[in-house]
Protein backbone atom coordinates (compact mmCIF):
# COMPACT_ATOMS: atom_id res chain seq x y z
CA UNK A 1 0.00 0.00 0.00
CA UNK A 2 1.29 3.68 -1.60
CA UNK A 3 1.96 6.12 1.71
CA UNK A 4 -0.99 8.22 0.74
CA UNK A 5 -3.68 5.06 0.61
CA UNK A 6 -2.18 4.85 4.31
CA UNK A 7 -2.43 8.26 5.27
CA UNK A 8 -6.10 8.39 3.67
CA UNK A 9 -7.10 5.32 5.64
CA UNK A 10 -5.25 6.63 8.90
CA UNK A 11 -7.47 9.83 8.52
CA UNK A 12 -10.71 8.13 7.88
CA UNK A 13 -10.39 5.75 10.74
CA UNK A 14 -9.32 8.49 13.44
CA UNK A 15 -12.02 10.55 11.67
CA UNK A 16 -14.99 7.19 12.96
CA UNK A 17 -13.01 6.75 16.28
CA UNK A 18 -12.20 10.05 17.99
CA UNK A 19 -14.75 10.01 20.02
CA UNK A 20 -13.68 6.80 21.20
CA UNK A 21 -10.19 7.55 21.69
CA UNK A 22 -11.09 10.57 23.39
CA UNK A 23 -12.96 8.62 26.17
CA UNK A 24 -9.71 5.72 26.27
CA UNK A 25 -7.56 8.96 26.75
CA UNK A 26 -9.39 10.43 29.50
CA UNK A 27 -10.28 7.29 30.94
CA UNK A 28 -6.85 6.07 31.30
CA UNK A 29 -4.68 9.70 30.95
CA UNK A 30 -6.41 11.63 33.83
CA UNK A 31 -4.38 14.96 33.81
CA UNK A 32 -1.84 13.74 30.93
CA UNK A 33 -4.77 12.51 28.43
CA UNK A 34 -3.40 14.62 25.98
CA UNK A 35 -0.09 12.71 26.06
CA UNK A 36 -1.96 9.55 26.04
CA UNK A 37 -4.10 10.56 23.03
CA UNK A 38 -0.83 11.28 21.02
CA UNK A 39 0.54 7.85 21.88
CA UNK A 40 -2.44 6.15 21.17
CA UNK A 41 -2.42 8.13 17.62
CA UNK A 42 1.40 7.45 17.47
CA UNK A 43 0.65 3.28 18.00
CA UNK A 44 -2.41 3.32 15.51
CA UNK A 45 -0.13 5.25 12.62
CA UNK A 46 2.69 2.79 13.31
CA UNK A 47 0.42 -0.37 13.13
CA UNK A 48 -1.76 0.62 9.96
CA UNK A 49 0.55 -1.31 7.39
CA UNK A 50 0.14 -5.00 9.49
CA UNK A 51 -3.83 -4.18 9.68
CA UNK A 52 -4.60 -8.42 8.68
CA UNK A 53 -8.94 -7.92 8.42
CA UNK A 54 -9.19 -10.21 11.09
CA UNK A 55 -11.61 -8.13 12.29
CA UNK A 56 -13.40 -4.27 11.66
CA UNK A 57 -10.75 -1.72 11.55
CA UNK A 58 -12.52 0.34 13.87
CA UNK A 59 -12.24 -2.87 16.04
CA UNK A 60 -8.96 -3.19 15.89
CA UNK A 61 -8.18 0.19 16.31
CA UNK A 62 -9.57 0.33 19.41
CA UNK A 63 -7.90 -2.74 20.65
CA UNK A 64 -4.77 -1.00 19.44
CA UNK A 65 -6.22 2.35 21.84
CA UNK A 66 -7.24 -0.17 25.00
CA UNK A 67 -3.41 -1.96 24.44
CA UNK A 68 -1.59 1.18 24.77
CA UNK A 69 -3.37 2.79 27.69
CA UNK A 70 -2.77 -0.35 28.93
CA UNK A 71 0.72 0.37 29.16
CA UNK A 72 0.27 3.70 29.80
CA UNK A 73 -1.04 3.05 32.60
CA UNK A 74 1.53 0.15 34.34
CA UNK A 75 4.29 2.76 33.03
CA UNK A 76 2.85 5.27 35.17
CA UNK A 77 1.98 3.50 37.88
CA UNK A 78 5.68 2.06 38.23
CA UNK A 79 7.10 5.47 37.70
CA UNK A 80 4.96 6.58 40.16
CA UNK A 81 5.64 3.99 42.67
CA UNK A 82 9.42 4.62 42.54
CA UNK A 83 8.70 8.22 42.67
CA UNK A 84 6.30 7.94 45.42
CA UNK A 85 3.83 10.73 43.81
CA UNK A 86 1.16 11.90 45.25
CA UNK A 87 -1.77 13.36 43.25
CA UNK A 88 -4.19 15.65 44.80
CA UNK A 89 -7.84 15.78 43.14
CA UNK A 90 -10.16 18.26 43.56
CA UNK A 91 -13.77 17.10 44.39
CA UNK A 92 -15.06 19.62 42.72
CA UNK A 93 -15.02 22.61 40.22
CA UNK A 94 -16.85 25.83 41.57
CA UNK A 95 -19.98 26.75 39.16
CA UNK A 96 -20.63 23.17 37.88
CA UNK A 97 -24.38 22.19 37.27
CA UNK A 98 -25.51 19.30 38.42
CA UNK A 99 -25.17 17.74 35.43
CA UNK A 100 -21.62 18.40 35.46
CA UNK A 101 -21.53 16.88 39.05
CA UNK A 102 -22.53 13.58 38.05
CA UNK A 103 -20.75 13.54 34.92
CA UNK A 104 -17.45 14.01 37.37
CA UNK A 105 -18.52 11.48 40.17
CA UNK A 106 -19.07 9.02 37.11
CA UNK A 107 -15.71 9.61 35.70
CA UNK A 108 -14.46 9.22 39.44
CA UNK A 109 -16.29 5.76 39.38
CA UNK A 110 -14.11 4.75 36.12
CA UNK A 111 -11.10 5.83 37.54
CA UNK A 112 -11.45 3.78 40.25
CA UNK A 113 -12.18 0.45 38.10
CA UNK A 114 -9.23 -1.91 37.03
CA UNK A 115 -7.85 -1.13 33.45
CA UNK A 116 -10.05 -4.01 32.14
CA UNK A 117 -13.96 -3.25 33.93
CA UNK A 118 -13.01 0.46 32.65
CA UNK A 119 -12.48 -0.34 29.28
CA UNK A 120 -15.82 -2.59 29.30
CA UNK A 121 -17.70 0.10 30.67
CA UNK A 122 -16.36 2.67 28.30
CA UNK A 123 -17.41 0.69 25.05
CA UNK A 124 -20.74 -0.59 26.88
CA UNK A 125 -21.42 3.01 27.30
CA UNK A 126 -20.18 3.85 23.58
CA UNK A 127 -23.04 1.17 22.98
CA UNK A 128 -21.20 -1.36 21.66
CA UNK A 129 -22.85 -5.12 21.53
CA UNK A 130 -21.42 -7.40 23.96
CA UNK A 131 -20.10 -9.50 20.82
CA UNK A 132 -18.03 -6.36 19.75
CA UNK A 133 -16.78 -6.00 23.31
CA UNK A 134 -15.81 -9.40 23.42
CA UNK A 135 -13.94 -9.34 20.00
CA UNK A 136 -12.06 -5.78 21.14
CA UNK A 137 -11.03 -7.55 24.27
CA UNK A 138 -10.31 -11.16 23.16
CA UNK A 139 -13.18 -12.48 25.66
CA UNK A 140 -16.38 -14.44 25.91
CA UNK A 141 -19.77 -12.84 25.63
CA UNK A 142 -20.58 -14.57 28.47
CA UNK A 143 -17.01 -13.09 30.59
CA UNK A 144 -18.41 -9.82 29.45
CA UNK A 145 -21.68 -10.10 30.43
CA UNK A 146 -20.20 -11.02 34.31
CA UNK A 147 -18.63 -8.19 34.10
CA UNK A 148 -21.31 -5.80 33.39
CA UNK A 149 -23.20 -7.27 35.65
CA UNK A 150 -20.29 -6.58 38.53
CA UNK A 151 -19.68 -3.21 37.27
CA UNK A 152 -23.67 -2.23 37.19
CA UNK A 153 -23.69 -3.73 40.76
CA UNK A 154 -20.42 -2.13 41.99
CA UNK A 155 -21.94 1.33 40.65
CA UNK A 156 -25.36 0.71 42.71
CA UNK A 157 -23.34 0.12 45.94
CA UNK A 158 -20.72 3.20 45.05
CA UNK A 159 -23.60 5.60 44.48
CA UNK A 160 -24.87 4.55 47.75
CA UNK A 161 -22.01 5.33 49.38
CA UNK A 162 -21.28 8.73 47.65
Amino acid sequence: MNTNQLQSDYESLIARNKGRLLAIARAYGDAESDDLLQEILMQVWRSMDRFENRASQDTWCYRIALNTAFSWLRSHQRRNNRLNVVSNETDSVPGTTQVDDSVILLERFVRELNPVDRAVLLMFLENLSEESIAETLGSSIGAIRVRLHRIKSRLTDWKDES
